[in-house]
């Protein structure tokens, strides 16, 4: 039997008919290709009735802000704008780059004096310094010239000194040592990984005021046992900017 031929199958019964391909039809040859092609997928199963779905588009997650991809040109205008060193401009770029959902974060560059607002506060979206700090160092970093620059740096308990590397702040409360506001630190580094159990910690303390050490013999801020330390009016600024789980990333680069 042809295919011109074949009787209804049951389960066509009710459909519309087809119409019968007429012979010297010039297309007739192009439907018998196309039936025959269609009885063959049947049969084996090649092809489905159903529309072929559409591949849902993937959802290109947004970039937070202060993510690596923006961080080098955020830290470029840091730099033309602050006259800020090349060693604190990459420190930036790198906290930039670390996960965070704190809106700012902070620099310090112990290799600056300590005369000098070294402690910046970074708002994460811009990449902008929004404020600088004087921040002491622990005496036992002080160098051998005792001229107020940082040299050495410990992770060890009771060694007085300062640690490098990435910091997260922790909870705020008050302090009955230093004494008032403060705020701990937990160490994220090799460098500083005792950072908690060592005491290391956000405070202020009457040596960093300016009347204290202005015009006096030495003629800097004094030393911590390895906190870092600010005036009253900037611990407040600091704890107030970072408080919640901000990043602080300590650096040293010889000049």
């Amino acid at each position: 039997m042809g295919l011109d031929e074949m009787e209804p199958h049951p389960e066509n019964q009710g459909r519309p008919a087809r119409p019968a391909i007429q012979p010297g039809d010039p297309n007739a040859a192009l439907r018998r290709r196309t039936a025959i092609v269609a009885l063959v997928a049947a049969v084996c199963g090649c092809t489905s009735l159903q529309a072929p779905r559409e591949t849902p588009q993937q959802t290109v997650p947004s970039v937070p802000p202060g993510a690596p991809e923006a961080a080098a040109s955020a830290a470029a205008r840091v730099r033309v704008a602050e006259q800020i060193s090349p060693a604190v401009t990459r420190a930036i770029e790198y906290v930039l780059g670390q996960p965070s959902d704190h809106p700012r974060a902070a620099v310090l560059d112990f290799s600056a004096h300590s005369t000098t607002p070294r402690f910046h506060v970074i708002d994460r979206a811009s990449g902008r310094v929004l404020q600088s700090f004087r921040v002491a160092h622990g005496h036992g970093s002080e160098g051998k010239h005792h001229d107020g620059y940082a040299e050495v740096f410990s992770n060890v308990p009771n060694s007085n000194a300062s640690s490098l590397g990435l910091y997260r702040t922790g909870e705020t409360y008050v302090s009955e040592v230093y004494p008032g506001l403060a705020m701990r630190l937990d160490g994220l580094s090799a460098t500083n990984s005792n950072a908690r159990s060592r005491f290391i910690v956000i405070h202020a303390a009457r040596y960093m005021e300016a009347e204290s050490w202005k015009g006096k013999k030495g003629g800097r801020p004094g030393l911590s046992d390895g906190c870092f330390v600010f005036s009253q009016a900037d611990r407040d600024a600091v704890v107030s900017s970072l408080q919640g789980g901000a990043l602080i990333y300590a650096i040293y680069e010889k000049q």
